[in-house]
């Protein structure tokens, strides 16, 4: 009782999942602030996804999943992956592992990578630009999975979330009288090859942080931003298809301005892949801090990009109605 006055009745729910009830239970106060720092995180990565949710309503704005960008997939794809491991958990008795795949889905799924990733296109794309929404309905079905899955022992928490999340007709008044998250909502189906593209992806943004973290050190770059990479992959090659099937999205999940793929014929002695990064070619926009070529090509906005200066055109100039 003296823990959960000063820490909150939470946090000590929350360290009775964390231990494994079948093994002998270590109880202190320092495990519990470790616990707590780890609610901490999770509160705040609840509360991130809310806040990017305020202009999003689903019944108008929400994409299919084929719609949806190839980041935004794949998130979700480790979100059904998530919620069939807690929900195993709990029929299991498990909670441990439930808070284990919990803390690991939001320090390594979202925080260290999807989250960091995507605030370029919720903060400075047009309001309504179909990237945009697309990165909403992603935000808006993980904060959805969430809640529901962290009820049974966030019990507050839960039902406080509940009540900031998109408005949908016929909706429980709360998340206690709402069923677990159905897979089929969050990815309809196993969507072939996605997972592994995205493990082959991971892999290459390892090596490309090692070539950036060289040109910070150099004093070459400041920023990731500040950067161009270019992969130069053997034709035919496992790297060479799925680079090039997502070369579109390579600038954002590598964190840098410009991203391009050159295919050569494949040799006998050389590397399917090789990474080189160095300074983006272009002036820095204003806005999004990319360094681009095309800073200054709408004459009303003279210091930003043209995917900026459409942005600032659909949220000064909105169309009228006679127009739509």
């Amino acid at each position: 009782m003296d823990v959960a006055n000063r820490l909150g009745a939470e946090i000590v729910r929350l360290w009775v999942a964390s231990v494994d009830f079948r093994e002998d239970v270590a109880a202190s106060e320092n495990l519990m602030q470790r616990v707590s720092e780890n609610y901490r995180k999770l509160r705040n990565t609840l509360r991130f996804l809310l806040s990017n949710l305020y202009d999003f309503s689903p019944p108008q704005h929400a994409l299919h999943f084929s719609q949806l960008q190839p980041l935004d997939q794949y998130v979700l794809a480790q979100t059904a992956e998530l919620d069939a491991t807690i929900r195993r958990a709990y029929d299991e008795f498990e909670f441990h592992r439930a808070y284990q795949a919990l803390n690991e889905f939001i320090n390594t799924d979202l925080s260290a990578l999807y989250l960091d990733v995507v605030k370029d296109r919720l903060y400075t794309l047009a309001p309504d630009s179909p990237a945009r929404r697309s990165a909403q309905t992603a935000l808006w079905r993980i904060a959805e999975a969430l809640t529901r899955l962290i009820a049974p022992i966030l019990s507050f928490t839960a039902d406080e979330v509940w009540q900031y999340l998109p408005q949908l007709e016929g909706r429980e008044p709360s998340v206690h009288l709402a069923l677990f998250p159905d897979v089929a909502d969050i990815v309809p189906g196993r969507v072939a090859g996605l997972e592994e593209d995205w493990a082959q992806l991971l892999r290459v943004r390892e090596l490309v942080n090692i070539e950036l973290e060289a040109l910070r050190g150099s004093k070459v770059i400041g920023k990731g931003l500040d950067a161009a990479v270019t992969f130069t992959v053997a034709e035919g090659s496992d790297e060479n298809m799925i680079l090039r099937r997502y070369e579109d999205a390579l600038p954002e999940f590598f964190n840098v301005s410009q991203a391009s793929v050159r295919s050569i014929a494949a040799a006998k002695d050389s590397a399917p892949l090789v990474i080189e990064a160095g300074v983006a070619s272009g002036s820095k926009c204003e806005r999004c801090w990319r360094v681009v070529p095309d800073v200054g090509s709408d004459a009303r906005w003279p210091s930003v990009c043209s995917r900026c200066a459409e942005a600032l055109n659909a949220i000064n100039f909105p169309p009228t109605q006679e127009a739509v």
